[in-house]
C-alpha cells in the first residue's frame, strides 16, 4: 500500500515506538509489590507479563483488563489478599511519567514532522493514562490528536481505529502515514485501512511492507512522500548512461540508443521539475538541508520549528546546553539558510527549548 497523494498527517504508535516502560514492566511491578511488603523477582515478572498480556481478554473497561493482566503476572507469587493492593499500585504507577522513557530525540522528531506542514498524532491501543504520561514528558503540545483505543471496543489493526485517527487529524486515511513497531497491528493494519503503514524494525520486512530501522528517519521519509520521491527506484537506461558518462565509462547499448541524448542540464532541469524544487517550499528546503547547516551532533538535537510571519525561523533545542551552542552559531546558520531555495525571506533565527 502507498499514499497516492501527498500525506497530510502522520500518526505514531506509542508503546514500543515513542514510549518504553522504564526500567521495565517487571521492575516497576516488583517495586509496587515491595512497597506492599512483598519481594518478587523482577525478571520473572517480565517473563510472566509477556504471556499475561497475550492472554488477556478484550474488555470495555480498560482498568478491568489491566487488573486481569496484573493478576496473571503475579499469579502464584502473592497471597490473594495482596492482589487488589498491587493491582491498584501498578495501575497508578504506569499513569506517571517516571515509569516511562521516551525514544531518543522524540521531541525533535515531532518538531521536524510538524515543520513539514503535516498534522501529527498518536494512535495507541493504550488507555487514557497515557495522555497524562505524554503531558509529563512534554510531548502533548507537539501532538494535534491523541487516540487511545483501550476500553473503546475498537483497536488496531481494525481499519476503524485508523479511521478515528485520520478524522481526528482532519484527513482521509489515504493521506495518512502511520508508523509502529508491530507488523500486524501497525503496518498491515494501516495498509488495510488505505493508509501507508511503516513497520519500525531493525530486521527485514516482508513483501509489500515498508520499514524504517530508526524513528529518526521518519521526517526524511515523510519529506520524500511530500515531494513525490519513491522509496527505492531502479535507474532507467538513460539515467545509467548519464552516470556512465560522468564516470567516463561505456554506455549500455539498446534499441533506444539511437535516440537523442539529453544534456546534463536538461536532465537536471527535468529532475528539479519532478521533485517540485522549481516551486521551492522553504520548510522542505530547510528540512532537507538541516543535517548540513549545523555540526552533525548539534543538528541531531535541534529541529526547525516554524517560520514566523516576520521572517524569523524558530528552532527547537533538546536542552539549554544545546540552545547555548546553537545560539553561538546563529549568524552563520542564518547565512546558510538564506542561500537555500525560497529562503531569502528568512531574516533571523531564534531558539527555544523543547
Amino acid at each position: 500500500m502507498s499514499v497516492s497523494l501527498p500525506p497530510a498527517a502522520v500518526s505514531l504508535d506509542l508503546v514500543g515506538t515513542l514510549l518504553f516502560p522504564h526500567p521495565s514492566v517487571g521492575k516497576v511491578y516488583a517495586r509496587v509489590a515491595r512497597q506492599a511488603g512483598h519481594q518478587v523477582d523482577a525478571e520473572a515478572l517480565d517473563q510472566r507479563f509477556a504471556s499475561a498480556l497475550r492472554a488477556a481478554r478484550a474488555k470495555d473497561d480498560a482498568r478491568a483488563r489491566w487488573d486481569e493482566i496484573v493478576e496473571r503476572t503475579f499469579s502464584g507469587t502473592l497471597p490473594a489478599k495482596a492482589i487488589p493492593v498491587v493491582q491498584a499500585g501498578c495501575w497508578e504507577a504506569f499513569g506517571r511519567g517516571d515509569a516511562w522513557r521516551m525514544t531518543r530525540g522524540a521531541a525533535i522528531i515531532l518538531a521536524q514532522l510538524r515543520f513539514l506542514g503535516v498534522k501529527v498524532g498518536v494512535l495507541s491501543d493504550g488507555d487514557a493514562r497515557l495522555t497524562q504520561v505524554l503531558a509529563e514528558k512534554g510531548l502533548l503540545p507537539s501532538l494535534d490528536a491523541v487516540v487511545l483505543t483501550d476500553g473503546t471496543g475498537v483497536a488496531k489493526p481494525d481499519p476503524a481505529a485508523f479511521g478515528k485517527i485520520a478524522r481526528a487529524l482532519g484527513c482521509e486515511p489515504s493521506r495518512l502515514v502511520h508508523i509502529g513497531d508491530d507488523l500486524d497491528r501497525d503496518a498491515r493494519g494501516a495498509n488495510a485501512s488505505g493508509a501507508l503503514g511503516i513497520w519500525l524494525t531493525d530486521g527485514p520486512a516482508p513483501p509489500g511492507i515498508e520499514r524504517l530501522g530508526r524513528l529518526t528517519g521518519l521526517p526524511e521519509r515523510v519529506r520524500d512522500l511530500l515531494l513525490g520521491k519513491p522509496r527505492r527506484t531502479r535507474l532507467t537506461r538513460a539515467q545509467r548512461n548519464l552516470v556512465a558518462n560522468l564516470r567516463g565509462q561505456p554506455e549500455e547499448r539498446g534499441r533506444s540508443s539511437e535516440r537523442a541524448v539529453r544534456t546534463i542540464d536538461q536532465a537536471v532541469e527535468e529532475a528539479v521539475r519532478r521533485m517540485g524544487i522549481d516551486r521551492p517550499v522553504p520548510e522542505h528546503a530547510i528540512s532537507a538541508a538541516w543535517s548540513r547547516l549545523l555540526p552533525p551532533a548539534l543538528a541531531r538535537r535541534t529541529a526547525p520549528l516554524r517560520i514566523l510571519p516576520d521572517g524569523k525561523l524558530m528552532i527547537q533545542c533538546d536542552g539549554a546546553t544545546v540552545r547555548s551552542e546553537a545560539t553561538f552559531l546563529a549568524r552563520g546558520l542564518l547565512a546558510k539558510i538564506r542561500e537555500l531555495p525560497g529562503c531569502g525571506h528568512v531574516k533571523a533565527v531564534g531558539f527555544t527549548v523543547g
